[in-house]
């Protein structure tokens, strides 16, 4: 499987932004608030209303790899790629979706959490299977676990990760951790409290510097 620069860039940088708001303005500044903070990997959510046009004007930045998630139908995954999306992410495995990601060099992404879920998604195409969400179920103890007979599919933990649980979760196996609610919360974009979002992207930035550091 040809390894999409996306994943690479997970690989090497371990975190995923992802943005939800209840305005593509404030999307957009949230986004670039993380970038600030030192996270250059960012979804934008199709919660996110204008999700595609927000896409297009962040992949404008050659500084940023930007992604589409809660990516549910085919449709959403082409506008997306068409936007210029690297990489699709969904809660779910979609037989349609993985139909359009297979084949667009852009990395997928697929939501999983038990072991004939995560095995499903990785025969569907994913390069990195979204275990969700291990954050609030089962945390790194359960990757622990589910990694033993499944340690060559890269693994994404996602849904309630958090500064406190992210070193964990690399150290459990994880090729990266997908941060919602504690990096780009909506409630901060809201007020616009924006310094705020890429101060805690750089807390987060500092949290893996300190789980590479022997």
């Amino acid at each position: 499987m040809t390894e999409p620069v996306a994943f690479t860039q997970l690989r090497e940088q371990r975190l995923l932004a992802v943005i939800r708001a209840s305005d593509s303005g404030a999307a957009l500044a949230a986004a670039r608030a993380v970038a600030r903070g030192g996270i250059p990997m960012v979804e934008i959510t199709f919660t996110v209303p204008d999700a595609a046009r927000v896409i297009a004007e962040l992949a404008r930045d050659s500084a940023l790899t930007v992604g589409a998630g809660t990516v549910l139908t085919a449709a959403q995954a082409s506008a997306a790629l068409v936007a210029g999306a690297r990489f699709i992410v969904a809660p779910n495995l979609s037989d349609e979706v993985a139909n359009v990601v297979r084949d667009s060099g852009a990395m997928y992404c697929p939501g999983a959490f038990t072991s004939g879920e995560i095995v499903a998604a990785r025969v569907a195409g994913a390069h990195v299977v979204k275990v969700y969400p291990v954050g609030v179920v089962g945390g790194p103890a359960y990757i622990k676990v589910v990694r033993e007979p499944l340690p060559r599919i890269p693994m994404l933990a996602a849904g309630g990760t958090s500064l406190d649980n992210v070193g964990a979760f690399l150290e459990a196996g994880c090729v990266g951790v997908g941060l919602g609610g504690a990096l780009a919360d909506p409630a901060l974009a809201v007020a616009g409290r924006f310094d705020e979002i890429a101060s805690r992207a750089a807390a987060f930035v500092r949290k893996v510097a300190d789980w590479r550091t022997p």
